[in-house]
């Protein structure tokens, strides 16, 4: 644990999701490849397109439509959608059938084990501060038996973009009745959480659990940490 700036009172803890609370890299994978291979065997339309194929109608369709950058779920569904037309399909079917596929990557993309680790630290945490999750991901919380640990959760999308843009942050502290200050976001992404905290107005714990040279960062956080568990020995 390194310390950049007096982290000052705090009254409540954001989390980010992915890869702070637990390992979501291959989880992603397979979700990725179970889409790909689902779309293969279950539709004519989609039989020949590969990961790459979808990977560059992905790229093309947020050229078309910026939004979809900041909202992960609507962009999978329309891409889903737009590539059974691309097969053929017509558009009312292919909403129909993007929307089911979209379903059952939602669970395959949730199949997450929560370390037994995380899982203390938050429940021991939460005896003290009220905590709420930030992050830009679509995860299921109901999924990972986590959602009871958190007052207010906050998904980018739905009118609300992507960390590092303020828009969650500054509706979380809204919601907490808080001065942003008074928050002490914890993410491992540089950019979205330890930039998206600070600009903000949150205090800033990295989670740098890979050994990342601090040096490189342009903006630091107020703490680092290379384990979660050092959140308990911090507050």
């Amino acid at each position: 644990m390194e310390f950049f700036r007096r982290l000052g009172a705090v009254r409540a803890i954001s989390f980010d999701l992915d890869d702070t609370l637990y390992d979501n890299r291959p989880v992603i994978e397979h979700a990725e490849q179970w889409m790909v291979a689902h779309m293969r065997d279950r539709y004519l339309e989609t039989a020949m397109y590969d990961r790459s194929w979808w990977h560059r109608l992905k790229l093309e369709l947020q050229r078309q439509q910026p939004a979809l950058v900041d909202d992960v779920s609507l962009c999978r569904r329309v891409l889903l959608q737009r590539g059974l037309m691309e097969g053929g399909m017509a558009e009312a079917m292919a909403r129909q059938e993007a929307e089911s596929v979209f379903a059952q990557f939602l669970e395959v993309r949730s199949q997450i084990a929560v370390p037994d680790t995380t899982r203390r630290i938050l429940s021991a945490l939460a005896q003290k501060y009220p905590l709420v999750v930030i992050t830009n991901g679509n995860v299921l919380l109901e999924r990972l038996g986590l959602e009871g640990q958190f007052q207010h959760v906050l998904k980018a999308g739905g009118g609300f973009r992507m960390k590092p843009a303020p828009d969650l942050f500054t509706d979380m502290a809204r919601r907490l009745q808080l001065a942003p200050q008074q928050i002490l976001h914890v993410g491992d992404d540089v950019t979205t959480d330890v930039a998206g905290a600070v600009h903000n107005g949150y205090r800033s714990a990295w989670l740098n659990d890979v050994g990342q040279e601090w040096r490189t960062l342009r903006i630091l956080p107020d703490v680092m940490l290379t384990r979660l568990e050092q959140l308990l020995t911090l507050l």
